[in-house]
């Protein structure tokens, strides 16, 4: 299957860059967008505290999760769901949010059964926008350049221009309300979020401006056709056990008539980042000695570079990848058009689910590319959750909302915010859990109404009615996480980072890309690596050692 590109593709392009550039431009008029990024930073200044962690409890897990990040599992539902959340937080005032979506746009909660359950439940009238992820970006900017803000914004998924400033200058400072362990007492489903994914949200000036969406340590993953690949004499579930030049010889074999080997999208450089990590290269950033190197210009991600180029001449890549939004890709995935595919931790339940065991679905380990293979893990979050400025008592009811929303794994409002109301929109499986849609739930569903995108519980690995594949995705964490590592710049604020990343991100895009798909010379990337540099990339690095330096002395 191949995606031919379209003019649509190329003016929603342009159009991206003008909203950027827009938002950008009106945010560094606001008195708070200081050019020099003091106002942003939290050198020198008192740091506001997280709310008191305080893990939700009452559950024991069929497999116990780890301190190092191992979900715990439950290869069960639980037989008695528990009430979160005393009463309703919400006023019954409209209460609006922008939110991205990977699924279609559904019908309002006037003809939506489960929209409507869940603004009966929280007591607030919802009113969500929700953007295609290939139009996040452009629609994004756009909010943030204008001055009728929703309610609710989710940020972080996608850096932009001056976000840190449009933080400080049109959003609600939270800690006042959740630091703590009065934070934790208030709003107790907030509490249980990590510590690990508070900290990779970060602090602007020293103050925090958002709640963190959480997702497991375990980030982005190679998820393959584990049946098609053992077939192939390629899968090895032992990380380091599988040559790299054996993994080749077999995805040639996998790559017939009608499949792809390996599955990419438009925006993703072909997944290069994820190969440097099995390639030995660092995770974003390396930190030695107070100063951080870009895993850009280290000679793994070039070798990465090498592999993926290799890989695309010899056909395994769809060449219309380039066209081809992260939706079609997981669709494609799917139905077999790709035998893997590089995507978040929290994808894996979706595709188990969906394939119900018709193939297994599994992570490859990190294969051996010649060096000692440091997968990147996760920050902890897909985004966070902002508030735009209120009174007091307007943000203390959203913050509820969003308590509500994060309710925990065995709860009611959890099965109601994930699965929508028995009967009308599921059925009862063989494990009690919520595991057989109605025709109706297969359309009013979490993917369509993602309310997990304004705000989630920290998530354990439950995947309904399909316990073997939850055993495989614990596996695969206790075998990947021990050797992964995280990015040492997450939470660390940075001006340039945060005013240029956008732009010099593209120009990494491009050049990945040209080199990729024999536009342009592996040697280019020297040329690729340079521009990244001067236009912002060493400030980058200068700015992270010099917050660093003075938030450790």
């Amino acid at each position: 299957m191949t995606h031919a590109p379209s003019r649509r593709t190329v003016l929603r392009a342009a159009g991206a860059a003008a909203a950027v550039t827009a938002a950008g431009s009106s945010l560094a008029a606001c008195g708070t967008a200081k050019s020099n990024g003091a106002a942003q930073s939290n050198a020198g200044k008192k740091l506001a505290e997280w709310p008191t962690y305080t893990p939700a409890k009452g559950l024991t897990p069929d497999l116990p999760g780890t301190s190092a990040g191992v979900q715990d599992t439950f290869l069960r539902y639980p037989s008695d769901l528990v009430q979160s959340v005393a009463a309703k937080p919400g006023d019954g005032s409209k209460v609006k949010a922008l939110i991205i979506t990977y699924g279609t746009q559904p019908k309002g909660p006037d003809q939506n059964r489960l929209w409507k359950a869940v603004n009966d439940a929280v007591g607030v009238d919802l009113e969500l926008t929700m953007v295609a992820d290939m139009d996040w970006q452009i629609k994004l900017a756009s909010a943030m350049a204008g001055d009728d803000l929703p309610d609710i914004i989710m940020l972080g998924y996608q850096a932009l221009p001056n976000e840190a400033a449009f933080l400080q200058a049109k959003c609600e400072p939270l800690s006042q309300y959740l630091a703590g362990a009065a934070g934790a007492a208030a709003y107790p489903n907030l509490a249980a979020i990590p510590p690990y994914s508070w900290n990779a949200m970060g602090r602007v000036g020293g103050d925090y401006y958002g709640v963190p969406i959480n997702r497991p340590v375990l980030g982005n993953s190679l998820f393959v056709d584990a049946d098609q690949f053992g077939a192939a004499g390629i899968w090895s579930p032992a990380p380091g056990s599988l040559k790299k030049d054996d993994l080749t010889a077999g995805l040639v074999k996998l790559n017939t008539q009608g499949h792809f080997a390996l599955g990419t999208n438009k925006g993703s450089m072909f997944n290069v980042g994820t190969h440097a990590g099995f390639h030995g290269a660092p995770n974003g950033w390396s930190l030695k000695d107070g100063q951080f190197t870009s895993t850009y210009s280290t000679d793994n991600y070039r070798a990465a570079i090498a592999t993926v180029t290799d890989w695309y001449k010899k056909g395994l890549y769809d060449p219309a990848a380039l066209t081809v939004s992260n939706t079609q890709a997981k669709t494609d995935f799917l139905n077999g058009t790709y035998l893997s595919y590089v995507d978040g931790f929290a994808g894996f339940a979706g595709y188990a689910t969906a394939l119900d065991e018709k193939w297994k679905a599994d992570f490859l380990r990190p294969y051996d590319a010649g060096a000692k293979a440091t997968p990147g893990l996760s920050s902890g979050i897909f985004g966070y959750t902002a508030l735009k400025k209120a009174s007091p008592e307007r943000v203390k009811m959203l913050l509820g909302v969003l308590n509500f929303l994060a309710a925990p794994f065995g709860s009611k409002e959890w099965e109601l915010i994930n699965f929508g109301l028995e009967g009308v929109h599921f059925t009862r499986g063989k494990d009690g859990g919520p595991s057989v849609p109605t025709d109706l739930g297969k359309v009013e569903n979490s993917i369509n109404v993602p309310f997990k995108y304004i705000m989630a519980a920290p998530m354990v690995n439950y995947i309904a009615g399909e316990p073997t594949a939850a055993t495989r995705c614990y596996q695969a964490q206790k075998d990947i996480i021990p050797v992964g590592l995280t990015d040492p710049s997450q939470g660390i604020q940075s001006a340039s980072k945060n005013k240029l990343q956008p732009t010099i991100s593209q120009q990494l895009l491009d050049g990945v890309n040209q080199i990729v798909t024999g536009k342009a010379p592996l040697s280019s990337w020297d040329d690729v690596l340079k521009k990244w540099k001067n236009g912002g990339g060493d400030a980058i690095a200068t700015e992270l050692a010099a917050e660093y330096a003075k938030s450790h002395s």
